[in-house]
């Protein structure tokens, strides 16, 4: 029996290796023709998209629940633009603003107003000769893109709308470079009589504990008024550097300001001196949220030049969206 089993066995196996060869040499050949086993161990899903051109796409990115314990699915979201402009409506700063109450966090960033996109024609332009002919609801739309945030409002100030701006914020201020000194226009035409000036005749303007109080008097104006008109071009070319400085402190102290500023008379004020899509009733609505600059985690940042890594940025900054 022994013997006879290990015969058996033998021929068994030797029977295993010449079907096995003929197998590999012409069935598998022939069912490869039928069927495709390259995929076959591979259990991944495919879940890679075409790639989307920009105009087209659509933002697919849905809200997710962070990490932390403070999601609130129901609480307030303000997103905006503001800007100072010049004379022609040419935006000289903005600044993109995210305050986010579903992660308790606030975006403040600064963007370049020398950042190009392309217009309607394809051609790229700096965002501050592109945004001048736009209204708030096209420029919003327009931030929107840019950050991969839906930003809802669009705030536009000129030289004496921040002047309004600068009356409403206590303690209003700006750091100067350095002194500012210029001829009293009231002397304009004056000729000295053997050198002798007026006390008056120069107007100086400098820091007083690091600071310039906007909102103090000087020879009959504040200090704002006499800053704004300073001019050191002797062509009388607009000048913009002092103004544009004074604009970016204001829109830092406003939002700073809670315990003064953070009223529906205050907001009224705003709106009626600048050009703007954001109405009363919804600025009452975010009043919370638009003041939420000392109460949320505050992040501080400029906008990247790049746009992809722009949106994943401030997305990942405002904490509310996925990050594929």
């Amino acid at each position: 029996m022994s013997s006879a089993f290990k015969n058996f066995f033998i021929t068994f196996a030797i029977c295993l290796l010449v079907f096995g060869f003929i197998g590999l040499q012409y069935v598998y050949p022939w069912l490869s023709g039928i069927v495709n086993f390259d995929d076959m161990g591979d259990t991944s899903s495919d879940v890679s998209n075409n790639d989307i051109s920009g105009e087209t796409s659509e933002d697919t990115s849905t809200p997710v629940v962070p990490s932390n314990n403070d999601f609130d699915e129901k609480g307030d979201v303000f997103t905006a633009v503001i800007m100072c402009v010049d004379s022609n409506n040419r935006a000289l700063n903005c600044v993109f603003i995210d305050a986010n109450a579903k992660t308790k966090r606030f975006i403040y960033c600064p963007m370049s107003t020398s950042l190009r996109v392309e217009n309607e024609v394809g051609v790229a332009v700096p965002i501050g000769d592109l945004f001048s002919t736009m209204s708030p609801v096209n420029i919003a739309q327009n931030v929107s893109a840019m950050t991969g945030i839906e930003t809802k409002y669009c705030l536009r100030f000129n030289r004496n709308n921040i002047k309004a701006l600068s009356s409403i914020i206590p303690g209003a201020s700006v750091t100067l470079n350095e002194d500012v000194i210029f001829i009293n226009p009231e002397y304009e035409d004056f000729i000295p009589v053997d050198g002798e000036y007026p006390d008056d005749y120069y107007i100086t303007i400098s820091n007083v504990d690091g600071r310039v109080l906007l909102n103090e008097k000087l020879n009959g104006k504040t200090k704002l008024e006499w800053l704004l008109e300073y001019n050191p071009n002797t062509n009388g070319k607009e000048y913009n550097a002092i103004y544009s400085q004074i604009a970016k402190s204001l829109m830092q102290q406003f939002f700073d300001n809670e315990s003064a500023l953070k009223s529906t008379q205050v907001m009224a004020n705003i709106i009626k001196n600048c050009d703007t899509n954001l109405a009363l009733d919804a600025a009452s609505g975010h009043l919370d949220t638009i003041f939420s600059y000392d109460d949320f985690q505050l992040h501080e940042t400029t906008f990247p030049s790049n746009w992809e890594t722009a949106v994943t940025k401030l997305r990942d900054l405002d904490g509310s969206y996925n990050k594929k």
